[in-house]
């Protein structure tokens, strides 16, 4: 068992709890759009008021499994 909210070897990932889909389809996007766009498109479904924490945040997750 993997005590980790998101983990991806190759093209292959998981995701658990809340943020699962968040980091699935940050992990998505940061790889065939680049962080930018990534950025972007979380940014604007994050919470009013949260918003760079909330990137910032699911970046700091899926950025060490992007190749």
């Amino acid at each position: 068992m993997i005590d980790a909210p998101f983990v991806a070897h190759g093209n292959i990932a998981t995701a658990g709890g809340c943020m699962a889909s968040v980091y699935l389809a940050a992990w998505v996007m940061g790889r065939l759009g680049g962080e930018d766009n990534m950025r972007e498109a979380l940014h604007y479904v994050a919470p009013v008021g949260e918003k760079a924490a909330y990137v910032d945040h699911a970046l700091s997750v899926v950025r060490p499994f992007w190749p």
